[in-house]
């Protein structure tokens, strides 16, 4: 391993420094082209880590298309033809006869544009051009990760392993690299990597912001930083519409904490909590104006209304392989007699239905709660390994890979709080919100594909941990709250040993 020595005694300081830095950007381009090289072979020879299905990429677009059939990646990718030639967000059903064209809102716009937008610009009839655009669409995610980290530490071990790891991480990449290649997780990776770094930005100012009752502790600064987070959720939202959740979960995060730790801040925090949803809705709105012009609904996508409430929960729990597979139907597995009251309720168009809806599963909970908690501990594995559901998740270089990030992470909370130091609130606070959606959500691993925007920087980060100097701005901690925002200043552990 170098250790840039000879740069250290022998070269001015800027040359050091573009030394550095032209190492971590070399790092990233060979990660990154090495990948893919790797996949574009597999694609090439057709070998099951890119797709079990005869599928290589000098196929036309159509016969892609017709070859992936009933994979939503096939939606996208016609779309996205539609979109390139000039017809909006539509799609040509397939197997229509007489031939028809209907507008496209079952899913958010924002895959279909990206794509159709990437082909209008690059063009090209095989999917080679779409490949070209999961390998650019992670480089700039790899980038907005160096730079993210590098908002917390400058050593250039810390941000050489965000390099190789953005451009090396298997759980994504055997997702993307199949029947995936025109997924909306692949086109969200931007938007939620520039949002990690808003949310970074935001809540280092928040931190260094004044302490103070009243107006006095506003910080434009932090505040124009998440109003910038906002909307990146908004634009993360239209790809993924179940993004739209994360402005609320994080708008309440920042003031229940605030309320709880840091009352002096709380107006500062309400006021990053509207923005935020703010933010948001300021991205969302003028498609749902769209949608509502077009279709006649104000919506952002359509599949999202009843998903999770009505249908996630309430359809029969072994009707497919797959819904056993990711569990959906609990709410029918713990109270059938339930299923048919909540089915009922929505198609008489009942008010909230959300509320019966909860309340009937609650019910379920409170007379199977063994089968409660047996039912989904026993689909973990889906949705944090990516593989099946106890007994039969089998480990393989993906589950290995996560538990393997999962417990950097884990190493990484547990050596900052032993050194009462901050620990930075983008690498961990997505993954709450999965967390506390994972009584009522069903299971599957792409879920957890945006905390992998912050997750690669954990390697990085504990290393910093145990270098000297390795932090900028090291701020301490109290002793008696980890998720404290901006610490006061008390002594660390090794300072009172000192």
């Amino acid at each position: 391993m170098p250790t840039f020595s000879g740069l250290d005694h022998n070269c001015s300081p800027w040359v050091r420094t573009w030394c550095r830095w032209l190492f971590v950007v070399a790092l990233l381009l060979i990660s990154h082209l090495a990948t893919a090289r790797f996949y574009w072979n597999c694609y090439a020879t057709n070998s099951p880590l890119a797709s079990a299905k005869p599928l290589t990429l000098d196929l036309s677009l159509d016969e892609w298309a017709n070859a992936t059939m009933g994979a939503d990646s096939s939606a996208y990718l016609r779309v996205a033809q539609q979109f390139s030639a000039g017809q909006g967000v539509t799609v040509r059903v397939p197997n229509s006869d007489p031939p028809r064209i209907e507008p496209f809102a079952y899913w958010g716009p924002g895959a279909p544009v990206a794509l159709g937008s990437w082909l209008s610009i690059v063009g090209g009839d095989r999917m080679n051009t779409f490949f070209w655009f999961a390998v650019f669409c992670q480089l700039i995610a790899g980038v907005v990760a160096i730079a993210t980290i590098g908002l917390y530490t400058r050593g250039v071990w810390p941000l050489a392993l965000t390099a190789l790891f953005s451009g090396c991480c298997p759980p994504l990449q055997q997702w993307f690299y199949g029947v995936n290649l025109t997924s909306s997780e692949i086109v969200s990776i931007v938007p939620v990597s520039l949002m990690g770094f808003a949310l970074a930005k935001g809540f280092l100012a928040y931190r260094s912001s004044p302490i103070s009752h009243g107006w006095r502790s506003l910080s434009w600064n932090c505040v124009g930083w998440f109003a910038i987070a906002g909307a990146l959720i908004g634009v993360h939202s239209l790809i993924r519409d179940s993004g739209a959740t994360f402005a609320t979960f994080l708008a309440l995060f920042v003031v229940g904490r605030a309320i709880v730790a840091d009352r002096k801040r709380v107006l500062l925090a309400i006021s990053i909590g509207a923005v935020l949803i703010a933010g948001a809705t300021a991205v969302r709105q003028p498609v749902r104006m769209w949608n509502k012009q077009r279709i006649g609904a104000a919506l952002v996508c359509g599949s999202s209304e009843g998903s999770v409430w009505r249908y996630g929960l309430w359809l029969k729990h072994d009707a497919f392989d797959w819904y056993e597979t990711s569990g959906i139907g609990l709410g029918e597995y713990l109270n059938p007699e339930g299923a048919h009251r909540v089915e009922a309720y929505y198609s008489a168009g009942r008010p909230r239905p959300q509320l019966f809806s909860l309340c009937t599963l609650i019910e379920g909970m409170i007379e199977r709660p063994r089968d409660a908690l047996s039912f989904k501990a026993s689909r973990l594995p889906v949705l944090w390994l990516g593989t099946n559901r106890w007994p039969h998740a089998e480990l393989s270089l993906v589950s290995g890979w996560c538990l393997a990030f999962y417990g950097g992470l884990a190493a990484l909370v547990a050596a900052r709080w032993w050194r009462q130091r901050y620990i930075p609130e983008p690498i961990y606070v997505y993954l709450l919100l999965i967390v506390a959606a994972s009584s009522v959500i069903h299971y599957e691993f792409r879920y957890t594909f945006p905390i992998w925007q912050t997750l690669i920087l954990t390697p990085g980060l504990l290393l910093a941990t145990y270098l000297k100097n390795g932090w900028r701005d090291e701020v301490s901690l109290p002793s008696q709250a980890v998720l404290d925002p901006i610490g006061s200043g008390a002594p660390g552990r090794e300072s009172i040993a000192a």
